[in-house]
């Protein structure tokens, strides 16, 4: 990430952008997140945009989006 900051400033920095990513992508996709799941996946990209892809960061995705995807999100009428 940023040469010169330290680890817990560039973590900061992630967790802002990311948690903006999150909001706008669950917008777009008309998803209504609970604070935790708001939260849950915040942290998860962050990690990914501090430390890289691993695989532990592609099976918390994955688990993620079966929870996402098994949730039932209310439709707009």
């Amino acid at each position: 990430m940023a040469y010169g900051k330290s680890r817990e400033e560039q973590e900061i920095i992630a967790r802002q952008s990311q948690l903006k990513l999150v909001l706008d992508w669950a917008t777009t996709c008309n998803k209504c997140l609970t604070l935790k799941e708001l939260v849950g996946i915040t942290n998860v990209m962050a990690e990914y945009v501090v430390d890289g892809y691993k695989k532990s960061i592609g099976d918390r995705l994955d688990t993620i989006e079966d929870h996402l995807d098994n949730k039932g999100f209310p439709t707009k009428e």
